[in-house]
């Protein structure tokens, strides 16, 4: 059930080295974590005891979010990533909600869920106040999409080609016919 961590080198990606351009100094910064504030882990005690299941969405509303604690995502991406019914995942969320770990932005017909900064917090302590629900991590299925998509690069969708059909004789024969009247276009 739980992935193995090699120290060694799994750790070591979860740093940056970063140059100061005006001092030419080094700095390593911590990349990939999230802060933990101490007044979570009474919180983390009762959920587990009091709602176990909102503690699961908590914490996968975590490892997604972006750098802002924020992640938007449909009830069927979070159903289908999780492993749970969308109505468990709607109850747990208005559970955390209640509790103010985390708080509902609509977003058209989605919701933008943003994690409490007072508990955890993902990015730099000098940008927290300034830009806590600016942002999100967009979650999505390909199977929510009307039509099919394809990644060119990472965040860049883009239309996936569709396949002609193989016996496709209506576009045969219209390409015919513009090529017979182009001939009798051409000809006194």
């Amino acid at each position: 059930m739980f992935a193995s961590l090699n120290y060694d080198t799994d750790m070591a990606q979860n740093t940056t080295k970063v140059r100061d351009f005006e001092t030419g100094e080094e700095k390593t910064l911590n990349s990939g974590f999230s802060q933990v504030y101490h007044n979570w882990w009474p919180i983390q005690r009762a959920l587990i005891e009091e709602y176990p299941t909102a503690l699961r969405v908590f914490s996968w509303l975590i490892e997604v979010a972006d750098k802002r604690n924020a992640v938007l995502a449909s009830y069927s991406a979070m159903s289908t990533s999780i492993g749970l019914n969308a109505r468990t995942i709607m109850r747990a969320i208005s559970y955390l909600a209640e509790k103010q770990i985390v708080t509902v932005l609509k977003s058209g017909n989605m919701n933008v869920y943003v994690i409490n900064d007072r508990i955890i917090w993902k990015d730099t302590a000098d940008r927290k106040d300034k830009f806590s629900q600016f942002s999100a991590e967009v979650f999505i299925l390909a199977s929510e999409q009307e039509e099919p998509y394809r990644s060119q690069l990472i965040g860049h969708a883009v239309p996936k080609p569709r396949r002609k059909p193989k016996n496709d004789r209506s576009e045969a024969i219209a390409k015919q016919v513009d090529e017979l009247s182009a001939k009798l276009k051409k000809k006194p």
